[in-house]
């Protein structure tokens, strides 16, 4: 039997589907929605929902790599997908290791934080560049 742990299959097919088109839409990550969703409204721990965001991640990347490969009016810098992609590995297994070594709590305390500080700062950021 398929455990749902807090949640339906239709909030999870709900929950895919704006965490999707939000992130290709505007290049966030999934775990942006994705976590607090889980975290607050399914029950889940911060470590759960983050492990079920990350994972998320791969066929949601495929699918909006492959949108916007195919895009003509959008050119995508190779070279600096190989680099990123090599550092992403290598910061993904610290990233993952470290998160062990921290609570539950931590976590949360930590992502909601971030999450603020990069809101206000895109904020202005956008503020700043109204006409």
């Amino acid at each position: 039997m398929v455990d749902l742990s807090g949640g339906s299959v239709g909030f999870y097919l709900v929950l895919g589907l704006v965490a999707g088109v939000l992130s290709a839409s505007l290049g966030i990550g999934s775990g942006i929605i994705v976590v607090p969703a889980l975290t607050l409204l399914a029950a889940f721990t911060q470590k759960q929902a983050q492990g079920i965001a990350l994972t998320i991640m791969i066929p949601m990347a495929i699918m909006g790599a492959l949108r916007y490969y195919l895009n003509p009016y959008i050119v995508i810098n190779y070279w600096v997908v190989l680099i990123l992609s090599v550092a992403v590995v290598g910061g993904a297994n610290i990233g993952a290791s470290l998160a062990a070594y921290f609570s539950n709590r931590t976590l949360q305390f930590g992502f909601s934080i971030l999450l603020f500080i990069m809101g206000i700062r895109m904020f202005i950021s956008a503020y700043k560049a109204a006409p």
